[in-house]
C-alpha cells in the first residue's frame, strides 16, 4: 500500500502480471457496468457515445461520413472484445498486459460515456449535495482506476536511453 492511501493500488504489477487488488463489491460494481457498458454499445444509438467515435474531419460532413462507415464497426467490435475480457478477467486475481489494455479501454469508454451524460467539463467542481452526485462519485473512482491501471501498464515500457 502506498503511504497515506486508505486503500491498495487496484493495479500492481507482479513479474510479468498485473494482479487484481480490488475487493469483491468493487468487482461486482464492475460487473454490473460491464453488463450497461455492453448494453448501450450494442444498442449503438445512445447519443451519449458521440465521444467514444467523435468526427475526424469536422468541417467536411462527406468525408466525415466516409470515415464513420469504415471504421465505426470496427472501433465497436475492439470496445466490445475489451468488455468482454473485462467480464471473463474480473474475478482474476491477475492479468497479462494485453488484458490491461482491455480493461484500460473499457475504464476510459465508461468514463467517456458517464462524463458526457453527466455534461461534465474541467471547471465542475464536486457537490456532495448534488443529485449526480453518485455518478460524478463513480466517474471519480473510474478515474482513479484509469489511473492506477496505466501506472501499471507503464512498468512494462523499456527504460528510455537518452542517446
Amino acid at each position: 500500500m502506498i503511504p497515506g492511501r486508505q486503500r491498495p493500488v487496484a493495479f500492481e504489477r507482479s513479474g510479468a502480471r498485473i494482479r487484481i487488488r480490488l475487493g469483491s463489491e468493487e468487482r461486482d460494481l464492475i460487473v454490473g457496468l460491464v453488463d450497461q457498458f455492453r448494453s448501450v454499445l450494442t444498442d449503438d444509438d445512445d447519443p451519449s457515445l458521440r465521444r467514444l467515435y467523435p468526427t475526424a474531419y469536422p468541417d467536411d460532413a462527406e468525408q466525415a461520413t466516409e470515415y464513420q462507415s469504415l471504421v465505426h464497426d470496427d472501433l465497436v467490435r475492439s470496445r466490445l472484445t475489451a468488455v468482454d475480457t473485462v467480464e471473463s478477467t474480473v474475478r482474476a486475481d491477475s492479468i497479462d498486459p494485453d488484458e490491461l489494455a482491455s480493461w484500460m479501454g473499457m475504464l476510459n469508454g465508461l468514463r467517456l460515456l458517464l462524463g458526457t451524460r453527466l455534461d461534465i467539463c474541467e471547471d465542475d467542481e464536486f457537490d456532495p449535495d448534488a443529485p449526480d452526485a453518485p455518478s460524478r462519485a463513480l466517474l471519480a473512482w473510474l478515474g482513479l482506476l484509469l489511473e492506477e491501471a496505466v501506472a501499471a501498464a507503464t512498468a512494462y515500457l523499456p527504460e528510455r536511453s537518452d542517446a
